[in-house]
């Protein structure tokens, strides 16, 4: 009876690794598919369709495993697609002003999708949160792949004199982080705040912390 009862389990336990790695390899699948799309289209083009087209699963298939376009947009990557590999960051700005426009150039990307659609990513990124807390630190360590760019900006214009040399760099990036998520936050939930004025309050911000 025994041996039986441990057959059984056995080949249930099986059976639920199999269930699970399917499982994850059409997780993995729509994942994929989303990231190609969102490379190669406007977010406001991409859909689940094409997403579930893109990825030979069923439309139901794809909801099954995330709720939204929106969610699979900041699990597939979300600011990477924007804060990407490629920023004028790169070329090394020579003035603190200079590097608060390309900031200001790289925040107004974002501005592009609607705040509607950026309400329910937020919104769907905290229902994934709860059930992966991971996943919240794996998104914010995508935007902080850019604020190390900065920070290397600001070693070196510290460097120049142009930023007080006892000026903790360190703290300085983690504020500046700091005030273009708030910056944000704020502008995706008030509708009646214009990009003008968030890209203006962001400047003031950034040019108060930066000159400090």
């Amino acid at each position: 009876m025994n041996m039986f009862m441990n057959k059984f389990i056995l080949k249930e336990v099986e059976i639920l690794g199999v269930r699970e790695t399917k499982k994850k390899e059409l997780q993995e699948k729509i994942l994929k598919a989303a990231k190609e799309l969102f490379l190669e289209e406007e977010f406001d083009q991409v859909t689940m369709s094409k997403i579930a087209k893109r990825a030979g699963v069923g439309l139901g298939t794809a909801y099954n495993y995330y709720a939204s376009k929106e969610e699979l947009y900041l699990v597939a990557g979300g600011t990477a697609y924007i804060l990407g590999a490629e920023s004028d960051i790169d070329s090394m700005p020579d003035s603190v002003e200079e590097l608060i426009d390309i900031i200001v150039d790289e925040m107004k990307k974002m501005t592009t999708i609607e705040k509607s659609s950026w309400r329910v990513s937020l919104s769907s990124l905290t229902k994934a949160a709860e059930k992966k807390p991971a996943l919240f630190l794996e998104l914010v360590e995508i935007d902080h792949l850019f604020i190390e760019k900065v920070k290397v900006v600001i070693n070196k214009l510290q460097t120049k004199g142009d930023i007080k040399a006892d000026v903790s760099v360190s703290l300085l990036v983690e504020l500046i982080y700091d005030a273009i998520f708030t910056s944000l936050l704020f502008y995706f939930y008030n509708e009646e705040e214009t990009v003008e004025e968030l890209f203006n309050k962001i400047s003031d911000k950034l040019l108060m912390l930066l000159k400090a």
